[in-house]
């Protein structure tokens, strides 16, 4: 009789260890902050100070290469799309990439979208990170005057 109670003990402890379901884990891939105000008055000159900083907490480096930053919820919906460069573009583990508006060189851990006007909000807006096959993989809101947020 002892055994089947053992038996009915050990189940009844890893039960819950079954049923718990696995919380959905955060993307390695994501944005850590967005400068969405450049500061000073905002001309053709100061557009590389609004930009975005992707983040990778995984333990892999990640290809950037067809990856975009979208205004909305979902890229096709998106007035502007930004892209990072197409080839030798990654994000180290641990590592961050910067994606900035206006002009400049691309290196290993910028890039420049070429814009010559501000497109982001100053006020209230997103970004939306998709990879390559156009899934949501994050998002950054804000809604405030101070012109930067963490994410």
């Amino acid at each position: 009789m002892r055994k089947p109670l053992i038996g009915a003990l050990a189940l009844g402890a890893a039960l819950p260890l079954i049923a718990a379901a696995p919380a959905e884990a955060a993307p390695a891939v994501r944005f850590s902050f967005v400068q969405y105000d450049a500061k000073g008055k905002d001309t053709p000159k100061n557009v590389n100070g609004e930009y975005l900083v992707i983040t990778n907490h995984g333990r892999k480096a990640v290809s950037l290469a067809g990856w975009t930053i979208g205004h909305t919820r979902q890229l096709r919906d998106s007035k502007y799309t930004f892209y990072f460069p197409a080839r030798n573009f990654s994000v180290k583990p641990k590592g961050r990439v910067v994606m900035r508006m206006g002009e400049g060189r691309k290196t290993r851990t910028t890039a420049y979208q070429g814009m010559r006007r501000h497109l982001w909000p100053n006020v209230k807006g997103a970004a939306y990170l998709f990879d390559r096959s156009n899934t949501r993989i994050d998002a950054c809101v804000w809604n405030s005057r101070k012109g930067s947020t963490k994410c």
